[in-house]
């Protein structure tokens, strides 16, 4: 009866990781919506190059304001609109958005699609890198762990912004389709990586405890386990404190 509820608790847990990499994917898109505002002068600047910027920016405007006002359909046809005819920076913000509106209606493998596009339309290596991982992370569910890992390891081995994130979403296929070694692999790598945010470190510190539990007993033993909290530093007194070297005020 007890390895009933063991199970039971396993498989909660680990669908319990699973909702929170799906709920967390969204304000992956929130923040994709930040970086392209940040770049869209620069995409701005380029199209203006090409003296084509003024209608372009006009139309990416008009568009814009459908989509907040809630008018999707529209908004969507604006955008297609600017990706049939805009300069290449407007093209790939329109993508983005059309991409972002699919991914927000439950059309996944649309989602994918156009983030496919975007990556493969943009000038800017930072919102191709943002394009790639958000069209894998739309097709999550419908990808196995190895075409996620085909897709992603450009970002992982390339020295990306979002290799770590890559790596956490090949980390998570693995993980749901109880390739265990593969999993404890990606995540031990996000947990002793200095770059990772502590956001980032908890959930693979969560997903480490899934395959502790859940893994055959080679692997879970292979886990790494939680790192202890550091002892406090015993006091020193002021006469055996270290003296330090005064800055130089001229550099």
């Amino acid at each position: 009866m007890v390895d009933v509820f063991d199970e039971v608790e396993e498989e909660l847990r680990k669908e319990r990781y699973m909702q929170l990499l799906r709920t967390w994917g969204p304000w992956v898109a929130g923040a994709a919506v930040l970086v392209i505002a940040g770049v869209a002068g620069h995409e701005g600047w380029r199209a203006w190059q090409a003296n084509q910027a003024a209608e372009a920016s006009t139309q990416f405007a008009e568009a814009r304001e459908l989509e907040l006002a809630g008018n999707t359909e529209a908004a969507r046809a604006a955008y297609d609109a600017l990706v049939q005819e805009g300069p290449r920076g407007y093209a790939t913000l329109a993508l983005l958005h059309q991409a972002a509106l699919a991914s927000e209606a439950g059309e996944a493998e649309e989602a994918a699609r156009l983030y496919e596009q975007a990556a493969q339309r943009s000038p800017v290596a930072l919102i191709r890198d943002l394009a790639r991982y958000q069209a894998a992370l739309s097709g999550f569910d419908t990808l196995s762990s190895d075409d996620l890992r085909l897709r992603l390891d450009p970002l992982i081995t390339g020295g990306s912004s979002f290799a770590l994130l890559a790596r956490e979403l090949v980390g998570a296929a693995a993980l749901r389709d109880e390739r265990w070694e593969e999993a404890r692999r990606q995540y031990e790598f996000i947990q002793l990586s200095i770059d990772a945010s502590e956001g980032l470190r908890l959930r693979a510190r969560d997903a480490l405890s899934v395959i502790a539990q859940s893994a055959p007993p080679e692997i879970a033993e292979e886990v790494l386990p939680e790192p202890e909290a550091m002892p406090d530093a015993p006091a020193i007194a002021a006469d055996e404190a270290p003296i330090l070297p005064e800055e130089d005020s001229g550099q």
